[in-house]
């Protein structure tokens, strides 16, 4: 039956046609009459006959059935055909394979410890996903067999891409071993907190120092003498002023993504970028993923993230609230965990129609001593010594 096929005749006479068919011996298996012309389904041998003993007749191939039909519409379609199956393959690639583990921390031997510890356990390149429960149970295995070098590990997974998060152990690192030093106030300040572990405290807590001037020295003293000199070690706490300027525009422009997502693939050759599908998103974020590099050729997976360009107007206390915790982040930046902002305020707000203008006075709470080797004094020493021999 795969070479069956409806032909069109055009011929009101319906029955004078079935007779002449029969006639010359042709085989029926269905047919509908309509107003102007007749379709019969025969075999495409008969059709052949139908041609060469009716030539009279105007007639047509109408439609295919069988897998004729099927060629036809796979021959018509291959583009599309071809596209849903590559779409498909990435899809399950992107859902179930892992072509990249990032290892994120800048310490190339914690990298290493880690990734050897994932291979162990059955996670490296082009592998399976796992699921979340078994990655749990292999997070805690690396854990425990590493106490002494990683505090705190997670996995997780964004597409083609294993993130993996990392914290080394914290191990204080070893003072330097100066003979001679003192600690020196690094900034202007107001001294809030010491915690003296060698040397001699010259202020005390709530005085004013300005940057340079000594807080703890190295030089012990017995009766206005010095009898000895050491690097002096302490933990100088004090309060730091600040006042930023911070201009915030009341119409804020923003990006919006919309859900939508395509994927694609790229080749690079030297800084030309070629892709293999055409994209039909206007406005995207593009996400490569490397997946193979050989000099200057890279064949790279790319994500496409739809986002829609989009404008708001802020209230005056909007734009307020924005340039006021931006100064504030502005100082946080530069602070460490053991270093908070105590005073914030606002000394000066001006508004005019399309932006507000803030003047912030922060007082920081920070770590203002730093060390300062003396050396002069070293080698004077050393001289001495060498002329009283």
């Amino acid at each position: 039956m795969n070479n069956i096929i409806w032909v069109k005749i055009d011929n009101g006479n319906y029955y004078y046609l079935l007779t002449k068919l029969n006639d010359i011996g042709i085989t029926l298996y269905d047919n509908k009459k309509f107003k102007d012309y007749l379709l019969i389904k025969v075999s495409l041998k008969d059709y052949e006959r139908i041609q060469k003993y009716l030539v009279s007749y105007n007639t047509s191939i109408y439609d295919l059935t069988g897998f004729n039909k099927i060629k036809i519409y796979m021959k018509k379609y291959i583009i599309f055909l071809l596209a849903s199956i590559i779409s498909i393959f990435i899809l399950f690639l992107a859902n179930n394979i892992i072509f990249k583990i990032d290892i994120k921390t800048n310490n190339y031997d914690i990298q290493n410890l880690v990734l050897e510890a994932l291979k162990n356990n059955g996670i490296k390149t082009l592998s399976l996903k796992m699921p979340h429960n078994k990655i749990e149970k292999i997070v805690a295995n690396i854990l425990d067999k590493n106490k002494d070098t990683l505090e705190w590990l997670e996995i997780e997974y964004d597409g083609l891409i294993m993130n993996v998060y990392v914290t080394e152990k914290n191990i204080p690192k070893e003072e330097d071993n100066y003979n001679y030093c003192h600690i020196v106030a690094k900034t202007d300040a107001k001294i809030s907190n010491m915690n003296i572990y060698r040397g001699v405290a010259l202020k005390e807590i709530n005085d004013y120092v300005n940057k340079g001037d000594i807080i703890l020295s190295g030089d012990i003293s017995f009766n206005n003498e010095v009898k000895n000199q050491v690097c002096a070690q302490g933990e100088i706490y004090g309060e730091v002023w600040y006042k930023v300027k911070v201009t915030v525009p009341f119409n804020e422009y923003y990006i919006e993504y919309t859900g939508k997502k395509r994927y694609n693939f790229n080749v690079k050759i030297n800084d030309d970028k070629y892709y293999i599908l055409r994209s039909r998103i206007k406005n995207k974020k593009l996400e490569e993923t490397n997946l193979y590099k050989l000099n200057d050729f890279e064949i790279n997976f790319v994500k496409e993230k739809e986002y829609v360009n989009k404008i708001r107007k802020l209230t005056e206390e909007q734009a307020y609230d924005k340039a006021f915790n931006l100064a504030i982040e502005k100082i946080k930046l530069q602070l460490d965990e053991n270093e908070d902002i105590l005073v914030k305020k606002v000394l000066k707000k001006e508004v005019n129609d399309s932006t507000i203008y803030l003047e912030v006075f922060i007082v920081a709470k920070e770590n203002i001593g730093e060390i300062k080797v003396i050396e002069e004094e070293l080698n004077n020493d050393a001289n001495n010594s060498q002329n009283s021999i």
